[in-house]
């Protein structure tokens, strides 16, 4: 009897040893689990005390008035986040979300939550990705090199161009006349001379007949 009362004491003492050797969980983590813990439609959440962007806590935010504006940004009374970082110098009280990784307050514009030498007041969102301020374009926030913002316009399908250029998805189209050049769609465009697939000549092809296929019903 009395082994058996031991063999009993000493399985006691090691299962009452197991949450310890598995560790328990932290505040943060208990907290992050909770019940109350509020979703937010984008890779923004948040609780009573702390907000998350894709489950990492965003630090600095306040949950009390933290707003999730979409396209990766949010903010609360004070302070602008990109996908769950600061951005520095942008102004809470003016800021918004203009999409494909923009947005502005009202003294600059930022892409993907740096700010750039861009007028907010003057910005212009073109369609298909690209935008543009009385100096730059850009296509989804990337600065496009070499491209005229006076004068630049979006076809469509990832395709721009300017009085001198034609552009695909931000990259200059080697050899296209922006003079002549049009969309087709579905990635192709031609000019006089020549068809392109997705901003690349495509050898052989006739421009004169080239055309894309529409569905008939």
């Amino acid at each position: 009897m009395k082994k058996l009362i031991l063999s009993l004491f000493s399985l006691f003492a090691v299962f009452a040893g197991v949450p310890h050797c598995l560790g328990s969980p932290a505040p943060e983590e208990v907290r992050a689990s909770q019940p109350g813990r509020e979703r937010r439609h984008g890779g923004y959440s948040k609780d009573n005390w702390t907000v998350y962007y894709e489950g990492r806590k965003v630090k600095g935010a306040s949950a009390s008035s933290f707003t999730d504006l979409g396209g990766g940004y949010g903010k609360d009374n004070w302070t602008v986040f990109y996908r769950g970082r600061k951005v520095e110098g942008a102004s809470a009280s003016s800021f918004e979300s203009l999409g494909n990784g923009i947005g502005k307050d009202i003294w600059h514009t930022y892409h993907y939550g740096e700010r750039d030498d861009g007028s907010a007041l003057s910005g212009e969102r073109l369609g298909g990705g690209y935008s543009k301020d009385s100096w730059t374009v850009y296509y989804r926030g990337r600065k496009v090199d070499g491209a005229s913002a006076m004068t630049f316009e979006s076809l469509g399908d990832g395709y721009g161009k300017d009085a001198w250029k034609v552009f695909y998805m931000g990259g200059e189209v080697k050899g296209a006349s922006a003079q002549t050049f049009e969309e087709l769609g579905e990635g192709y465009g031609k000019d006089a001379w020549k068809v392109y697939y997705r901003g690349k000549e495509l050898p052989g092809a006739s421009p004169g007949s080239f055309e894309v296929p529409r569905d008939s019903w």
